[in-house]
């Protein structure tokens, strides 16, 4: 465990919490007793410890949302132009130079892109009528029951529980989400935003260009790969960051709201995930990672948007971090469930 750690620390450490350049390296195998960790991943999922890995890897999650919370606590501070240069510059570099440096498998990606969606989609449609019971907007509601955290804590989670073999593969789901939110869910949140807007987005933009990079086999000199790289280190950080300081301004109404989210956010994932990804035509650690990212809760990024367009900002703050507090719940009880259909 220990050992696991520290090699989990370090990675993240080089890459801002992805370690998407070391990804096609093929060094630093995570190798265990000897054996790929991914290979054994069944048994040691099902071992006690990994509460303990769960709990390992929110804390810095926390700690980065708590900083920003008492930052904002003793000092006034307004975060829309840090927030306005995050979807501009940070989270696009992030995602292009996870998507420029990635290989494409068509078959097993595909499927994989097709599952997420399904699951993405089909939780905002089960948290539709849950909104309308809670008299709460719904696209104050739905989003961030639709879009997950599988960034800063997903992927780690992911190299943890399945090792190397697959983290790419959870970072294909990671830029699925964050497509899908700048897309259909900034249509969702934004107020009358039109869809030519949405589509021209620098986070859309990124995508195109880090799968045409990928595909075409396009190698970036290092000189230009690396500083693209280190502006998408900013990303999750500064997201987490800001997230603390609207935490700072929300009413104890909004925490009703929150905790609601927290628990319709997995439920909704799960249920949808477990109609879905038995039927799949899909290895058992590629559906364990599904069901894995079905129980997560809400990403951070859906603050940001329900910041730059003025939807609520502090009911969807309470959710998002709400949700991180109760995942330690639903995040081993998903992981269950995708082991129990992996050994069927």
């Amino acid at each position: 465990m220990g050992k696991r750690t520290d090699i989990l620390s370090q990675r993240i450490r080089r890459s801002g919490g992805l370690a998407t350049r070391h990804v096609h390296s093929g060094s630093h195998r995570l190798q265990p007793g000897g054996s790929h960790f991914c290979g054994t991943a069944r048994l040691r999922l099902k071992e006690p410890i990994m509460l303990n890995q769960l709990i390992v890897t929110m804390i810095p999650v926390m700690a980065v949302v708590l900083a920003g919370f008492a930052y904002a606590y003793r000092t006034r501070i307004d975060v829309s132009a840090a927030n306005r240069m995050n979807t501009d510059i940070f989270l696009p570099a992030l995602v292009f130079s996870s998507l420029a440096t990635r290989r494409f498998d068509a078959g097993l990606d595909g499927w994989l892109v097709a599952a997420t969606a399904i699951i993405v989609i089909g939780s905002g449609i089960v948290a539709l009528p849950i909104a309308r019971w809670m008299r709460v907007e719904a696209k104050t509601f739905c989003p961030p029951m639709m879009f997950n955290n599988c960034g800063t804590l997903g992927l780690p989670l992911a190299l943890l529980a399945f090792g190397e073999g697959e983290f790419s593969h959870a970072m294909l789901l990671f830029v699925t989400t964050n497509l899908m939110l700048f897309t259909l869910g900034a249509y969702l949140i934004g107020r009358d935003r039109p869809w030519r807007r949405v589509l021209a987005s620098p986070v859309v933009i990124a995508t195109i260009l880090g799968i045409a990079c990928s595909l075409a086999g396009l190698a970036l000199p290092r000189s230009l790969l690396l500083p693209i790289q280190l502006l998408g280190d900013i990303a999750l950080p500064l997201m987490l960051f800001a997230l603390g300081v609207r935490m700072s301004a929300v009413r104890r109404a909004d925490l009703k709201v929150g905790i609601a989210g927290a628990l319709v956010c997995p439920i909704a994932g799960l249920l949808v995930a477990g109609s879905l990804v038995p039927w799949l035509p899909l290895a058992a650690e590629h559906r364990s990672l599904l069901f894995l990212f079905a129980a997560l809760p809400p990403a951070a990024a859906n603050h940001l948007l329900a910041e730059s367009c003025r939807r609520d900002p502090e009911k969807m703050a309470a959710i998002v971090v709400t949700g991180h507090v109760v995942s330690v719940l639903f995040i081993p009880f998903g992981l269950s469930i995708g082991l129990l259909g992996a050994g069927g």
